[in-house]
Parts: C-alpha cells; sequence; structure tokens
C-alpha cells in the first residue's frame, strides 16, 4: 500500500498460486463449500489437485457419516460419496427417517417416516392401515380410511440438523378421494418442543379439484379460503406437499427437539382416504435463492429479456448456464459456465474489426442456420486478412483461467491449406499467447500448429490463445487477433460467426 498526494493506492502485483504447498489450498478449499470447490479448481491444475482430494470432500461430509453408509456400497473418493449422498438418500434408523445433503451446500435434509411420527384419529385403529405404495421412499406408508377429525406430530433432535441453516417442513401426502377433506383447512405448526413456533394453515386438496358443500351440511356456512391459506403443490415424485412452517437453527441449542404439527380438529365430519408419507425437511427456498443469486453475475436483470418467465434463481442460472443470451444490441453472445458459474462471451463478427485485402464486396454479411447471430460475415477473394476482436477484461470472472476461439466454417474454401493464420491473445499492449493454425486441414500439421476441431454445433474452431485474469486490472481491454499477411495467394469462402471466449477447467 503506499500514499500518494493524500491518497492510498493499492499495488498489485503478480502471485503464483500454484506456488502455494498443497496442503495449504487443500486445508484453505475445506473451509469453503462444495460450489466453492468446484469453482476454485478451475483456478489452475493445483488448485484443482486439492480441490479434487479426499481431504476437501470428506470436510464436507457429516461426522459419523461412515455409520450411515451401508457396507453393500462402495465409493472410490469421497466426493462420489458425497454426490451420492445429495442424489440418493439414505434411510436410517432402521428406515424411520431418510437422510441426504442438499447439493450446494452440503447441509443436512431429512424426510421423518409415518411410522416415525404420532398420528391420532378419532375412529378406530382398524381404520389406519399400513400400506405399501409405488414412489414411496420407504417401505410402509399410513393409510387412513376414515376418521373425523387427526392430529399428527413429529420429532428430531435440532442437533441432527445443520447449524446457522434456514430450514421449512413439508407434510407430504396423497389423496384419493378427497372425501371431507375439501372443506376445513388443516392446521400446520413448526417449531421448539414448548415454545409457539412457526404456523400455517392449507387445505390438503389441489385449488382446482375443491368439491361441493356436504348435503348433510346444507344451510351451515361453507368456510371460504382466506388468502394466507395455503394449497398442496405437486411434487417431481408424484406426490403433494404443504408447508408447515420454518424454523432457523442457529446451533446455539443442542439438546432440543424440533416439533412440527398437523391438526385437523374442528370440521367434524367424515373424511378419509389419507395417505400419509411424512415430513420432509430440507433447506428453505430463501437460503437456496440466496445460494443461487450468488452464482448469478452482477446486474444479471439486464441480461435477461423475460425474468418473469423463470420461477427460481435456480432456474435463471439454469437457462444461462445452456441457452447463451445476446447483450450489447445483438454484438455479443454472454452465457455461464455451467459447472463453474464463470461467465463466457463470444463477439459477433458485427463486433470485430475485420482488414482484407481486395474492395468491400469481397466481404459479405449472410444468415446462415446454426449461427448465434443474426449476421455473419463471408471473405471473398481476399490475399491477406486480419481480424482482431477486444472486450474489457472486467466482463470477464475474476481468478479465471480463459481460453478464445475462432470459430468459422468452410464452404467451397479455397487458399487456407498453404500458409497458416497467427493467432494471439492477450492485454493490450503486451506481447500475450500465441498460437499457429492452419484453418484448412492438409495432411500432417507440422510441429506447434493447430489444425482446426469440429463443435458439437457443427462449426469449426481453433485455439487462439489463453489468459488468467487475476482482477488486478478492470480498466484494461483483452485482445484477440488473427493475421494470415504472408502467402499472399487468392483465398476465400470462410464463413465467420465470431470469436468465442470461455472458462477452461485444468488437466
Amino acid at each position: 500500500m503506499e500514499e500518494r498526494k493524500g491518497k492510498q493506492e493499492v499495488m498489485c502485483g503478480t502471485l503464483d498460486l500454484s506456488a502455494l504447498p498443497l496442503g495449504c489450498i487443500t486445508l484453505i478449499i475445506s473451509f469453503t463449500s462444495p460450489r466453492d470447490a468446484c469453482r476454485l479448481s478451475l483456478v489452475s491444475t493445483a488448485f484443482n489437485s486439492a480441490a479434487e482430494s479426499d481431504a476437501v470432500w470428506g470436510s464436507f461430509l457429516p461426522s459419523q457419516y461412515q455409520a450411515l453408509i451401508p457396507s453393500s456400497l462402495s465409493f472410490s473418493s469421497k466426493k462420489q460419496l458425497y454426490l451420492s449422498l445429495c442424489e440418493n438418500p439414505l434411510l436410517i434408523e432402521a428406515g424411520r427417517k431418510s437422510f441426504w445433503l442438499e447439493r450446494m451446500s452440503g447441509k443436512k435434509c431429512y424426510m421423518l417416516s409415518s411410522r416415525d411420527l404420532s398420528i391420532i384419529g378419532s375412529d378406530p385403529p382398524e381404520y389406519r392401515r399400513w400400506i405399501s405404495t409405488r414412489g414411496a421412499r420407504f417401505d410402509e406408508v399410513a393409510y387412513i380410511r376414515r376418521f373425523r377429525w387427526f392430529e399428527i406430530r413429529g420429532r428430531i433432535s435440532i442437533s441432527m440438523l445443520s447449524p446457522m441453516t434456514h430450514y421449512k417442513a413439508y407434510l407430504v401426502c396423497k389423496v384419493r378421494n378427497f372425501c371431507g377433506l375439501q372443506f376445513f383447512p388443516v392446521k400446520l405448526s413448526v417449531g421448539v418442543v414448548g415454545t409457539e413456533g412457526s404456523k400455517r394453515s392449507a387445505y390438503l386438496q389441489q385449488k382446482k379439484e375443491r368439491r361441493r358443500w356436504p348435503y348433510w351440511q346444507i344451510g351451515e356456512e361453507q368456510p371460504i379460503p382466506g388468502d394466507d391459506v395455503q394449497f398442496p403443490k405437486a411434487r417431481v415424485d408424484g406426490w403433494l406437499e404443504v408447508e408447515m412452517g420454518e424454523f432457523f437453527n442457529e446451533g446455539c441449542v443442542d439438546d432440543g427437539e424440533l416439533e412440527m404439527s398437523a391438526l385437523e380438529i374442528e370440521g367434524g365430519i367424515v373424511k378419509g382416504d389419507l395417505i400419509f408419507q411424512g415430513i420432509e425437511i430440507r433447506l428453505s427456498t430463501a437460503e437456496l435463492y440466496t445460494a443461487w443469486e450468488s452464482l448469478l453475475p452482477c446486474q444479471y436483470q439486464d441480461l435477461i429479456p423475460t425474468l418473469d418467465s423463470f420461477s427460481s434463481k435456480k432456474d435463471i442460472y439454469l437457462s444461462l448456464g445452456g441457452n447463451p443470451v445476446r447483450i450489447e444490441g445483438g454484438r455479443k453472445s454472454f452465457w455461464l459456465d455451467r459447472v463453474s458459474g464463470k461467465k463466457c462471451y463470444m463477439l459477433s463478427p458485427r463486433n470485430l474489426s475485420i482488414i482484407r485485402s481486395g474492395p468491400p464486396g469481397y466481404r459479405r454479411w449472410i444468415s446462415t442456420r446454426g449461427a448465434r447471430f443474426d449476421e455473419v460475415a463471408v471473405l471473398l477473394h481476399v490475399c491477406w486478412f486480419e481480424i482482431r476482436g477486444r472486450i474489457s477484461i472486467s466482463m470477464l470472472s475474476a481468478m479465471t483461467h480463459y481460453k478464445a476461439y475462432l470459430v468459422y466454417k468452410v464452404r467451397n474454401v479455397y487458399g487456407f491449406q498453404f500458409y497458416p493464420v497467427k493467432l494471439n491473445v492477450g492485454v493490450v499492449g503486451t506481447e500475450g499467447s500465441k498460437r499457429v493454425a492452419y484453418l484448412l486441414p492438409r495432411g500432417r500439421p507440422p510441429n506447434d500448429v493447430q489444425f482446426p476441431k469440429a463443435r458439437v454445433d457443427r462449426w469449426l474452431e481453433v485455439e487462439m490463445g489463453e489468459f488468467f485474469n487475476e482482477e488486478c486490472v478492470d480498466d484494461g481491454e483483452l485482445e484477440m487477433s488473427a493475421l494470415e499477411m504472408e502467402g499472399c495467394n487468392r483465398k476465400g469462402d470462410l464463413i465467420l460467426q465470431g470469436i468465442e471466449i470461455r472458462a477452461i477447467t485444468p488437466n
């Protein structure tokens, strides 16, 4: 830090992160999160080695995780075990609970089976049976054939939950004929035993399926759903769920219990055909909202033309990971690397400086199927050409290794097989990273000379060079160039889509 004329100025030097001891890097990453570990694995080969290590992924696993894993299961690494716990919930406590990890944060989630709940009903025990049903997480679920009122309660030790975590609980059920369940809402509650807790109210049938008031109570006033009364939502596993309440675990109390309850004791009419799978305790959407939003770039709202069409920040992230959006009047294309969340771009030909020999008619703008932009450039009958593109370094993700690629197609192309193109990527004013490539294959390439590679979108690409953005310079520009000025032979019919700048994963 230096002081100049009364102002503090930060002097940023170059730090070789790979020079840190591997054990030091591993320890640092182990104090982050699974999401951060995946992103840090892209920094360098050393960071990738540390981020993939058992020491890092073992730190994301719950304590005494060995006791949870059946002996019949084996995993080649702690990372594979972690991902399995995220995707394949385990039955624990003799099958009375289901346990899994939330993928991004590693936070613990549970479902209490109906066998782990206290279920009290008004009618004799023979009206409640235990059945097996397809799609259930447990061997048995509770089927209540008939009742006038019911009370369901479940408890879990707070010490089993992840600290500093916002949870919500959900009643997971199915209904067959909705007998009597459409007229009175269920009172739901979540809270530490002995406290009032968080309260909700919900009908156990979906809104569009509410039925007429029963004939034996004609003349009585039918209850009208209030604004604060929920209706169940369909889950991807075919069950329904209603939110019971929420709880923030500060991690200060380890010996208490969290209680969840569902009561319907006021209606007094006969109801039935209700199947309970259990009570699910998982991270709240607010916590997941924050997690996914942290992966989105600043001012992402300006990049998405139809934000209202997305139901969550996760949907926005996944859309940007699979569907590039055009920005800056269609002159650039922007997307996120799906694994790391790093920003990637393609500069359109309209965003490039294209200088070539010959009159203006020797370059045309056309529309072509499969292009990311409305127009692409065609070079016709040129003897030499120079293509340059620039992007502000502040638009790139920090601490990220990028490579740039020239993306093009050949039609009846000729002349490009005789002389290689000189390619370069670097900060303006510096020498940069250099490559050499033929744009049209011819035999076997000499040493250090590339041939183009086919892309899944049926275009060709050649690597122009690489750049590591340390985020020390925010006001500079990264320049990419492709020059062929030595051959002076006639060449043409090259279709240029643009220059792609994307984050890369270390080998």
